[in-house]
């Protein structure tokens, strides 16, 4: 695809920009000592300010005052030349226009217009240094004189230069051209009144590369790099430039002047203190301010452009906040820079990743269409099933939820639109949590969407305000594979009514578990499944699944313990499921938890095992009498023979730890028949049932 290479370059690098510089008078003071015309100018060609010389130019060619830009100056046709000029130049590329520049009056201004020297005011305003050349050849022509008039002329030269002293507000020292580099830096050294070592400040007066004005540092004392405050760590700025008209009279670099600004930052903190305010600290991702930035210039670039959209992503993750209570900071830390790390994958070098919030990330790439930015949220998401955080004996993963903001690059946005449009993706995102997180959605931006994208989704109601009659269980079927016959039901929680239309379950326990509630939740549904089990003879398995903050809490745990008690027999009825990704972050509090409930005549089970072989080794030590397969491990089963037998070599694995296995999501007769030669006991999905209203609930 064809990018604007440009603007995509401005985005990867233009993030730690200065924003509060002004003109100094150092810069009005450099403008003086130029052989020509010179003035610094703005993009759109407003002359900011301008040397004498190019106010004698002006003047000499009937142009009185300087006209206030340059358009209003020159000739359409030379303007035009010179605005492609000054395109290159704040894209930093020095540049320059040669040949005739004519004036509106149709006289000719100049031959050569350079641009060099970018330079950031305040207010996101840009200038670049300006030079205008009246010599059709580019050079001064050098005349030999007789010796009376070379002295008159140095008289001239030397009162010309004392002239332009009085522009300079700092120290300046001239330099005749006939100083070693020993010289040259030991007057600078005395007049800075510096202990710096004058070997080094020769070296890199030779080491200065091309024609002045050429700029450098030195710092006021050799204990600079160890000063630990700022105000001990200035330093001198030393601006070497050309004395005009000067020739000369060996190699070197001929007559010049020190102009020395003293108790400057240095650079190169300076541009790391820049950097830094512009990142985010802990992933070294933009922050923020960082990506609002970028993300109006991508505005700017698709209102001049209609090669290619922009897909803006905003990206919360899902159960972050385990990660944190289980495994500490430290460990927390280390997961955001995991996913940091895959974002700058995933997105590439034409895309941007910020992290925006604690563990909310933005992000943006150039799309072609609405499919491919479906693509690539899809590809972060899969990116994150991939990582894995191991804490002592615990195992971390993470999900997230992505929100999609899509502008096709027929569709025009200003560039105060940059946060209605970070705004639409945050409430595509806040969709996906609302159906249960880990999903992404799309929105298609219209121009209309940011005129009322400041309002926000309501939040997710909190678990403990709804009622008993809103909640209600379903059951599905499970299925024995060797008989095909049902041997059992899994209990399923679901809502009912007005408020949970739009709301999936998965979300609300999701909620319900980052509140705390879920053990209720759990509790509520226990109850109710073991109420069903006293009235029903039937000897069917019936399975739920239990939440890791109610395997450890004791009140679940002893409301367990009284059912079962009470009537041992329902125990025989029940299987208890903990999630694979629960035992993987607490395998100690699962581990006693199984052991507790085998005592009482349960059955346990491992549920949406990923197939992950470290999970089998530590169940080597763990009564479990079932493996709950994930969907994707029986998912195209049956079209991809390499992925029947990997489930093969799972499945026999199980096998010999005495673990029986049952595979979900079962769509269709193949499925069931390759499962069965496989040897799996049993099955549940579509193909075998679904969801119903359990009439014990």
């Amino acid at each position: 695809m064809q990018v604007s290479h440009r603007f995509l370059s401005d985005r990867l690098e233009q993030s730690g920009r200065a924003e509060n510089n002004n003109l100094t008078g150092f810069h009005t003071s450099l403008l003086e000592v130029l052989p020509h015309a010179a003035a610094y100018v703005a993009q759109d060609g407003s002359v900011l300010v301008h040397n004498k010389q190019m106010k004698a130019l002006c003047a000499a060619k009937g142009v009185f005052p300087v006209p206030v830009s340059l358009p209003s100056l020159l000739s359409e046709t030379s303007w035009r030349r010179c605005e492609a000029v000054l395109s290159a130049a704040f894209s930093g590329v020095p540049a320059q226009a040669s040949g005739a520049i004519v004036l509106q009056s149709g006289e000719t201004f100049c031959h050569h217009m350079i641009c060099t020297s970018f330079v950031s005011l305040s207010g996101e305003r840009q200038a670049v240094l300006v030079q205008f050349d009246l010599e059709e050849h580019g050079q001064d022509e050098i005349v030999t004189l007789p010796e009376p008039a070379r002295n008159e002329i140095r008289s001239a030269k030397s009162a010309r230069d004392l002239d332009l002293l009085e522009h300079f507000p700092d120290d300046v020292l001239v330099f005749d051209g006939s100083e070693s580099l020993d010289e040259m830096a030991g007057k600078l050294l005395k007049l800075i009144n510096s202990d710096y070592e004058m070997d080094l400040l020769a070296e890199a007066l030779e080491n200065l590369e091309g024609e002045l004005p050429q700029t450098f540092y030195i710092p006021e004392n050799r204990s600079f790099q160890a000063a630990g405050y700022v105000t001990d760590r200035q330093m001198c700025e030393v601006r070497l430039v050309p004395i005009p008209g000067s020739v000369k009279s060996k190699p070197g670099m001929g007559a010049s002047m020190a102009v020395i600004r003293r108790n400057v930052d240095c650079p190169q903190e300076t541009a790391e203190n820049r950097r830094l305010a512009y990142l985010d600290p802990l992933t070294g991702l933009e922050n923020r301010r960082a990506f609002t930035k970028a993300l109006k210039r991508e505005l700017t670039r698709l209102a001049a452009e209609d090669e290619i959209g922009l897909a803006v992503l905003y990206i919360d993750l899902d159960e972050f906040k385990k990660v944190n209570d289980l495994g500490g900071h430290d460990a927390g830390d280390d997961m955001l820079q995991r996913v940091a790390a895959c974002l700058r994958l995933t997105l590439g070098e034409f895309g941007t990743a910020a992290r925006i919030g604690g563990d909310e990330f933005a992000g943006m790439v150039p799309v072609v269409n609405e499919e491919a930015a479906l693509d690539i949220a899809e590809e972060i998401l899969a990116g994150f099933d991939r990582i894995r955080l191991e804490v002592g004996d615990r195992v971390f993963t993470i999900g997230g939820s992505i929100g999609v903001a899509f502008l096709d690059s027929n569709v025009k946005l200003r560039e105060g639109d940059a946060a209605a449009l970070l705004g639409l993706a945050d409430r595509a995102c806040l969709r996906g949590k609302r159906f249960g997180g880990r999903s992404v959605q799309v929105h298609s931006v219209q121009p209309q969407d940011c005129e009322g994208a400041g309002g926000e989704l309501a939040d997710l109601p909190e678990p403990g305000s709804f009622r008993g009659n809103e909640l209600t269980l379903y059951a599905m079927p499970i299925v024995c594979l060797k008989r095909n016959r049902a041997c059992g039901s899994e209990i399923l929680l679901r809502l009912q009514g007005d408020r949970a239309r739009g709301l999936s379950s998965r979300a609300w326990i999701s909620a319900a578990e980052r509140s705390g509630f879920i053990a209720q939740v759990d509790a509520w549904t226990l109850d109710k499944v073991l109420d069903a089990a006293e009235r029903n003879p039937d000897r069917t398995i019936l399975t739920m699944n239990v939440s890791a903050e109610s395997a450890r809490d004791p009140i679940f745990r002893d409301g367990l313990y009284h059912r079962l008690s009470v009537n041992p027999l329902l125990a025989s009825k029940l299987c208890l499921e903990i999630a694979e990704k629960d035992f993987l972050r607490e395998p100690a509090s699962v581990q006693a938890f199984f052991k507790f409930v085998n005592e009482l005549g349960c059955q346990t089970a491992i549920d949406d095992f990923a197939g992950h072989w470290p999970v089998l080794s530590r169940l080597t030590n763990l009564r479990v009498e079932w493996l709950k397969l994930e969907s994707s491990l029986t998912q195209q089963v049956v079209e991809e023979p390499a992925k029947a037998a990997i489930l093969n070599g799972l499945v026999r694995a199980a096998h010999e730890l005495g673990i029986k296995v049952i595979a979900k999501h079962v769509e269709t007769a193949e499925e069931a028949s390759l499962l069965r030669e496989l040897d799996i006991e049993a099955a549940q999905g579509y193909f075998f049932g679904r969801p119903e209203p359990w009439p014990g609930g």
